[in-house]
Parts: structure tokens; sequence; C-alpha cells
């Protein structure tokens, strides 16, 4: 019962498949939560800081796989307004894009 339970709950954040992501990162604050669509944890830092790179919106950390394995302490990225990891010429076999925010 409790990996059915699992199993639905990952289909509902859409995990293991083609990202469509809804989420708005411009309304996270520093500390929530990030779901990816490979079930990866995330933390979100902030905007990203430099003036003259606007291609990618936001900070994001990786705390852990979908597995609880650790990426260490200093894994980050950066994500579009909407959660994708590109924001173009996208990969959504390989790409982390932003499927919840908890």
């Amino acid at each position: 019962m409790e990996e059915t339970s699992k199993t639905n709950e990952t289909a509902q954040l859409g995990i293991g498949g083609v990202s469509t992501s809804t989420v708005d990162l411009s309304k996270c604050k520093k500390g929530d939560i990030l779901i990816s669509s490979h079930g990866a944890k995330l933390e979100y830092i902030a905007r990203t800081p430099w003036k003259h790179y606007t291609y990618l919106d936001h900070v994001v950390r990786y705390i852990e796989d979908v597995n609880g394995k650790s990426f260490g302490d200093e894994n980050y990225g950066t994500r579009t307004n909407d959660g994708f990891t590109y924001a173009k010429n996208r990969k959504p076999e390989t790409d982390h894009d932003i499927v919840a925010v908890l």
C-alpha cells in the first residue's frame, strides 16, 4: 500500500516524465524546498545576483537525489523563472527541471 501511495505522489509531482513545469520561482523564498523532475530535492537560494547574467533567473542548491543520497554542500545550479534548467535546448531525460515547491 505504501509503495502505491509513493507511486501516485511521484506521478502527481511529474517526476520521471517530461517536465511541463508550472512553478513560479519568483515567488520562492530562501530555503524553500524544490522537487526536480527526476525526484531530487533542491533548496531555493536567491535570484541570480549578476546584473549581466540574465539567461537564468534563480540560484538553487542540490540537496539529495531521489534515493536520498547527498549531493554535497557546494552543488549549485540555476533555473529559469518557470523552473527549467535551460531556457533553450532542453533535455528532459537529464535536466532536473523544478516540478514542485514544497
